[in-house]
């Protein structure tokens, strides 16, 4: 059987054997496709599978200029030195990172029970490491890979009384404050210290101008931020020497993403410690001197 196919000055003979062949091609073609477009979609899951999302919770409180502004928002012009690098990590590694923003408490519940993948600013503390994991080396802390370096200082009443030398408080007659869920609150119990937790540095701090706490404990640049926008109204405020305490704050993963990606984990502490030595990441700094 044929076919005389006629177009404009021309005439073609087709045969079944034509007609055969040319399917074929089609078919090979579509085949030859099709395992492009499966390979491309095999190389695009294998990258998503070597680079998860990451969901990283923060606390909803300034604590400048590590994290700026209040609530569960993020400012991304001027989020704050650990968020810009974090996202600067984010592009080193390769992986996506979810930010949310919630009480501090919070968000040492979403670590534990696997909601979250990881928190900051995280202090070593031991009921910590038994639900998340901390950067390491040789069986030890790693603060090569910690995120930054904070003081913890006691803030008093003026003319309260209450002294500080480094190793005990005196004249100390009612609790000392810290915020929920803080590291130094526990510091404070081992000292043998009554300890009231509060929500917030405000809380504290009018809990100690009424008198209803002797002492408040706390990061130096959370208070120092927290007296600088109320002025007046903490003016009876003042900070004891030396220094309560020094704390390394560490990027904090939970257990359960820990076990699922440990080399990703490790890479996400080695991008923190290899971004702080770069000129982009001191450049970034500057925008925070003032």
């Amino acid at each position: 059987m044929q076919l005389i196919i006629r177009a404009i000055g021309t005439t073609r003979r087709v045969t079944k054997k034509s007609i055969l062949a040319t399917a074929i091609g089609v078919s090979l073609s579509l085949t030859t496709w099709l395992i492009a477009v499966l390979a491309l979609f095999g190389m695009v899951s294998s990258s998503l599978a070597a680079a998860p999302i990451f969901r990283v919770v923060c606390m909803d409180t300034e604590n400048t200029p590590r994290i700026l502004g209040d609530g569960t928002s993020i400012d991304w012009s001027r989020p704050g030195i650990t968020l810009e690098l974090l996202k600067m990590v984010e592009k080193k590694v390769g992986i996506q990172f979810q930010f949310n923003r919630m009480p501090w408490k919070r968000c040492l519940y979403m670590v534990k029970n696997g909601l979250a993948d990881g928190t900051f600013h995280a202090s070593y503390n031991p009921e910590r490491a038994k639900y998340g994991v901390y950067p390491m080396r040789d069986g030890k802390l790693n603060s090569t890979r910690a995120i930054y370096t904070n003081t913890y200082s006691l803030f008093v009443k003026k003319g309260s009384g209450v002294t500080w030398n480094g190793k005990t408080l005196g004249n100390v007659s009612r609790p000392i404050g810290t915020q929920l869920s803080y590291a130094i609150a526990e510091d404070l119990r081992k000292m043998g210290y009554d300890v009231e937790e509060e929500s917030s540095a405000t809380s504290n701090l009018e809990k100690l101008v009424a008198g209803r706490i002797s002492a408040y404990a706390d990061m130096d640049t959370i208070v120092e931020n927290t007296l600088r926008e109320y002025g007046q109204k903490y003016a009876a405020v003042e900070m004891l020497s030396p220094p309560l305490n020094e704390k390394v704050y560490y990027l904090l993963i939970s257990n359960k993403f820990y076990a699922a990606h440990p080399e990703v984990s490790e890479r996400i502490w080695n991008a923190v410690r290899d971004v702080q030595k770069t000129d982009v990441y001191r450049e970034m700094l500057r925008k925070y001197e003032n």
